[in-house]
């Protein structure tokens, strides 16, 4: 009962921050921002308004980099071990484990980014025939 009553409490401790953040600005521009000269909380990271750009942000400028820098630690981490195995089994076995997990963690990561911005480009692309019919079409009612 204590330990589920302790788990809750940190939930909602950590939780608080989500919903007292700052109010939303009305009459925000096109982009989704507000606009220039407005009352309210700048973004720091200068990285867009919304939640899609600031995770993006995270993810390129944060994640991907640090998973780019362990990667390569580790593929140099187990050349030092091939190398200090010495002939032993055991140990060249291990490895070579730590490379193949390190290139599937690689792999993973920089998969995960390619299967992510091809969605991303394909929405795109989906999305804007159907704007550029629709300006197509306004531009010929007003000929």
């Amino acid at each position: 009962m204590k330990k589920s009553l302790l788990i809750f409490l940190m939930i909602a401790a950590l939780s608080i921050p989500l919903v007292s953040g700052a109010q939303a600005i009305q009459g925000s521009g096109s982009s989704g921002c507000p606009p220039a000269g407005s009352e309210g909380i700048p973004n720091p990271l200068k990285g867009g308004c919304d939640l899609y750009a600031l995770i993006k942000l995270i993810i390129n400028e944060v994640v991907l980099p640090i998973g780019a820098v362990l990667a390569v630690f580790f593929v140099i981490y187990s050349g030092f071990l091939m190398v200090t195995a010495g002939g032993n089994e055991e140990r060249l076995k291990k490895a070579k484990t730590t490379f193949l997990y390190t290139l599937i963690g690689t792999a993973i990561l920089l998969g995960a980014w390619v299967i992510a911005e091809g969605i991303e480009r394909t929405i795109k692309q989906i999305s804007k025939p159907a704007y550029n019919i629709m300006i197509d079409r306004e531009s010929i009612a007003k000929k």
